[in-house]
This record gives structure tokens, C-alpha cells and sequence, in this order.
């Protein structure tokens, strides 16, 4: 079965059997001389086709090359140049041009359009504004641009300014306001001072007077106490002379009782005389220390009631008649009587 090439694709053919002709592609292999084929568009029976004709034609040229040789042998420079030139460098046949269609065409004509409108672009945008001057249209609507910058800036510049001139303001205003408050703050410091130093001269003065006060009035009280212990005193001294005297009367009127008894009494708790009476010196001086000592608890009892209590405590232990007895708890009476009056009257004096 004979298979018959197409004549759109006769030039395809013939650019591969010439491909496959070429000596430098012989000795490659034969898998990628198919795959190589078809990838350019051959189907299965073209490429074995244009395989059958590249070996025939091989051959044939092998053929041809001897026989030139053999005809060429009597020349010999001749023969000598076409023998030493190798089989295998002859030029391989360039495949025909394949044919344009109309994706060619399109392809170019985008191409081409591209082309013509990049340059008129850059011939507008570049080389034209630089060889001929702008119209005055186009300078007035920039110079009216430019202007209207100029106005936004000018109107930025004018709020800025306001701005700044409102905060200069405020910036006085709270400086006057801190100004009045530290001289409020000063005023108010200085009157404190003022104030604080007027009571400090007031509280000395005060103390002072409380000082003159508190003098005045112990020489008072002192005073007082002193006319009240002399009262005191001589009070003490005229119940002491009664006491005396009470006892002389009760001895004389004893004389007719029991002798015994009295001179045993007598012997063993004699009644003190005048002589145990102390004299207005020690008085002083006794009491002096008894109001020394007042602060600790009670003050001491003299010498002269000692003498007077041991005395009686003698004359109780031995045998004392009952009228003696009345006589002694009526003098105790009074004694008590008058030392708590004499402490009462103390007391109320401190």
C-alpha cells in the first residue's frame, strides 16, 4: 500500500527527510529521530515514509561519491581535492518556508500596533514637550493649579496660625490664673504666720499670768494656812490648860479615897504636869514637819499626847474609880473632837 503526501504537507516531508539525510544526525538514535518527528507534526507513516526515502537516498549518494571517485582518478589534483573532502560535511538542503495564516498575520499586526503606539506614547509624553513649548491653555490650567495649591497651603497656614494664637491665649490665661493663686497661696501663708505668731505672744502672755496667778495664790493659801495653824495652836494650848486643870481638881478631890490605890496609880501613871506642855517653838516646828509629811498619810501625834495616852493606858490597867473613869472618857471625847477638827480644818486649807 502506497502511501501518498498531501501537497500542504510535502514541504513538512521534505524538511524531514532532508533532516534525517543530514550525516551529523545519522548516528543518533533512532527513538529520538521519531520522537523529534512527531513532535514537529508528522504522524507514524510519514515518519517511517521519510525514514525509507532518507536511507534511499543515502545510498544513492553513497553511490554517486564513488563513482565520481573512480571517473576522478586520473586527475590528480583534481581527485585529490574531491577525495579529501569528506562526505559528511556537504551542506544539508534548507527546509522550504512553512506557510503564514491568519494567526500570523494577527500575531503581527498586535505586534506592529504595540509598537506604533509605545512610540507615539513616548513621543507625546517625552520627546515632544521638550522641542515644541506647551499650549497656553495647558500653562493657564497649570498656573491655575498651582494657584489653587497655593490657596489650600495659605488657608492651612491661617489655621495653623489661629491655633497657635488660641493656645497662646490659653497659655496667658492659666499663667495670670497661677500668678493669682500663688499671691492668694502667700497671702494666705503670711496671715497664717501672722496668726500663729499672735498666739504664741498671746499664749505667753497668758502663761505669765497664770504664772503670777498660781504665785499669788499659794502666797494666799500660805498665808491662810499659816493664821489657821496658829488658831489651831492656840486652840491645842487652851484645851490642854483645861485638861490640866480638870486633873488637879479630880486629884484634890481624890485625897479622901483609897490611898493606896491613888499612890499606886500615881506611882505607876503619874499625870503630866505643865512642864510636859511643849512650848510654841516646837509646836511650830512639829507641825512644819507634820505638813511635810501630811502628803504621805497622817500626821504624827505630839509628845505631850503620847505622855498623856500612856498615862491613861496606865491608870486604865490599874484600878480607877468610876467617876475617874467618866472623867477620863469626857477628855477623851474632847481630845478627839479637837484633833479632828484641827485635821478637818487642814484639810480644807490644802
Amino acid at each position: 500500500m502506497s502511501i501518498t503526501i498531501q501537497d500542504d504537507r510535502k514541504p513538512l516531508f521534505d524538511s524531514a527527510v532532508t533532516f534525517l539525510s543530514d550525516p551529523s544526525v545519522k548516528d543518533a538514535p533512532l527513538t529520538k529521530k521519531i520522537e523529534f518527528l512527531q513532535s514537529k507534526g508528522l504522524t507514524e507513516q510519514e515518519v517511517e515514509l521519510a525514514l525509507k526515502d532518507s536511507r534511499q537516498g543515502y545510498q544513492t549518494f553513497t553511490q554517486n561519491v564513488n563513482n565520481s571517485n573512480s571517473r576522478n582518478n586520473n586527475n590528480a589534483g583534481t581527485a585529490v581535492r574531491e577525495f579529501d573532502r569528506d562526505p559528511l560535511m556537504y551542506e544539508a538542503v534548507p527546509p522550504p518556508l512553512p506557510r503564514r495564516d491568519w494567526k500570523d498575520y494577527f500575531i503581527m499586526a498586535t505586534a506592529t500596533a504595540g509598537l506604533f503606539y509605545g512610540v507615539y506614547e513616548v513621543t507625546k509624553r517625552y520627546i515632544v514637550p521638550n522641542i515644541l513649548p506647551e499650549s497656553q491653555t495647558k500653562l493657564e490650567q497649570d498656573k491655575k493649579e498651582i494657584l489653587g495649591q497655593f490657596e489650600r497651603v495659605d488657608k492651612l497656614l491661617q489655621t495653623l496660625e489661629n491655633e497657635q494664637s488660641d493656645l497662646r491665649d490659653q497659655e496667658k490665661q492659666k499663667l495670670t490664673e497661677l500668678d493669682k493663686t500663688l499671691v492668694d497661696l502667700q497671702t494666705c501663708l503670711e496671715q497664717t504666720s501672722y496668726t500663729r505668731n499672735k498666739i504664741d505672744d498671746e499664749f505667753k502672755v497668758m502663761k505669765l499670768e497664770m504664772a503670777n496667778l498660781q504665785s499669788q495664790l499659794d502666797a494666799f493659801i500660805k498665808s491662810k494656812r499659816d493664821d489657821q495653824q496658829l488658831e489651831n495652836i492656840s486652840s491645842e494650848l487652851e484645851s490642854l490648860k483645861n485638861l490640866i486643870k480638870t486633873r488637879e481638881a479630880h486629884s484634890v478631890d481624890y485625897i479622901g479615897g483609897d490611898a493606896v490605890d491613888r499612890k499606886a496609880s500615881l506611882n505607876r501613871g503619874p499625870v503630866p504636869g505643865a512642864e510636859a506642855v511643849p512650848s510654841a517653838s516646837e509646836i511650830l516646828n512639829k507641825m512644819s514637819l507634820g505638813n511635810n509629811n501630811r502628803d504621805q498619810g497622817q500626821a504624827p501625834v505630839p509628845a505631850w499626847k503620847k505622855a498623856r495616852e500612856e498615862s491613861l493606858s496606865h491608870l486604865n490597867s490599874n484600878s480607877i474609880p468610876e467617876w475617874q473613869k467618866s472623867a477620863m472618857k469626857s477628855s477623851k471625847v474632847s481630845d478627839r473632837r479637837d484633833s479632828t477638827g484641827s485635821d478637818s480644818e487642814s484639810v480644807a486649807i490644802e
